[in-house]
């Protein structure tokens, strides 16, 4: 319970009382690790059951499939898969939904579409999944095949389906596809549109330049908009220069949230990239004024089965001391070959945190 609501400490609290801890326990603990994206004590946590005598099952492995997919790291989540085969889980359905997942967020949609193949039961789910995987890898016509394919097997698509219909359909570019997937989602499967969906129909429009269409949707939602929205909006504002129309998006957005630094340094990074100085000054007093921090960026990549964490202006890696030269003298090569940086106000506040 308490994992479900982002209450993680108490969740390891009441766990740590616990004097017998079975299956189910160590469940709790690792789904709601990995609900939370603590990626680090989720995989800790299945190992220790494990120390302790305690199997994982199908549920288990589910989660520890998540947390795979949340790090991208294709050697872990082959790793897990080898566990599954020799534990005879291969063939389970809420197993193989969880690879296709996972495989597919590790950048490998080929294993990913040859577990799909293989699967002998394949439920509403099992759909949706693959839909989703291949629309992430731009795969449009194998998407559209599957989609048609999903219903001669008499499955109904449902809200998750247009989801990642219209998500692909919004970074392939797709205008036209896009559209006519949102009107027959009303029209003809008789579908509500969500949030969601008006959110990823307002960034297809808004990356093909069709802003004031984007706009209108929005101000035309029977739902609330909310900040992923106009964010979205504000975003492709900024990717097409249009300075009127993001400082009313970001009227919106302030209205939602005043403290969100992120929006106010996307409105200043467009102010900045059509050369209003004045008035990127102003956006950065009114951040500095109401105390608002820009939190760094975090990646990490995958070398030699071993992952390491990067973090902007952090010195904690343990490589840190050969690293950070490295960098500084690329960044002098890449000077003296005529390359001049452009730092946004994102790097300035960065630096200013740091």
């Amino acid at each position: 319970m308490y994992g479900k609501c982002g209450d993680i400490e108490s969740a390891q609290n009441i766990f740590s009382r616990l004097r017998f801890r079975d299956l189910v326990a160590w469940n709790a603990l690792i789904c709601g690790y990995s609900q939370n994206e603590w990626v680090d004590e989720a995989l800790a946590a299945f190992y220790d059951m494990q120390r302790e005598g305690i199997r994982p099952n199908s549920v288990t492995t589910a989660c520890i499939l998540s947390v795979c997919a949340h790090l991208s790291v294709r050697i872990l989540c082959k790793e897990v898969h080898c566990f599954l085969i020799r534990q005879g889980w291969n063939s389970n359905v809420l197993v193989s939904n969880s690879l296709i997942a996972a495989y597919a967020k590790c950048g490998d949609i080929n294993y990913s579409w040859i577990i799909f193949e293989n699967m002998h039961e394949r439920n509403q789910v099992s759909w949706n999944t693959i839909i989703s995987a291949l629309g992430m890898h731009g795969d449009m016509d194998k998407m559209f095949v599957s989609f048609v394919k999903m219903e001669h097997a008499g499955m109904k698509p449902d809200l998750v389906t247009f989801t990642s219909l219209l998500s692909a359909c919004s970074h392939a570019g797709r205008v036209d596809m896009g559209c006519n997937f949102f009107q027959s989602m009303v029209e003809e499967y008789k579908l509500q549109p969500q949030v969601e969906h008006y959110t990823c129909m307002v960034d297809l429009l808004g990356r093909a330049g069709h802003l004031s269409q984007a706009y209108d949707l929005v101000m035309d939602m029977p739902c609330e908009p909310d900040d992923r929205i106009w964010g979205s909006l504000l975003g492709s504002c900024r990717s097409h220069g249009d300075e009127k129309l993001a400082k009313v998006v970001a009227n919106h957005i302030f209205e939602l949230d005043a403290t969100s630094i992120g929006y106010r340094v996307l409105l200043a990074n467009l102010l900045e990239d059509l050369g209003k100085a004045n008035e990127v000054v102003k956006v950065r007093s009114e951040i500095k004024d109401m105390g608002l921090k820009k939190q760094p960026g975090c990646s990490w990549i995958e070398i030699d089965n071993d992952i390491h964490v990067f973090v902007a202006g952090d010195c904690s890696h343990h490589q840190s001391e050969e690293i950070y030269p490295v960098i500084d003298s690329l960044t002098l090569e890449l000077k003296q070959a005529g390359y001049v940086p452009h730092l946004p106000l994102t790097s300035l506040l960065l630096d200013e945190a740091v």
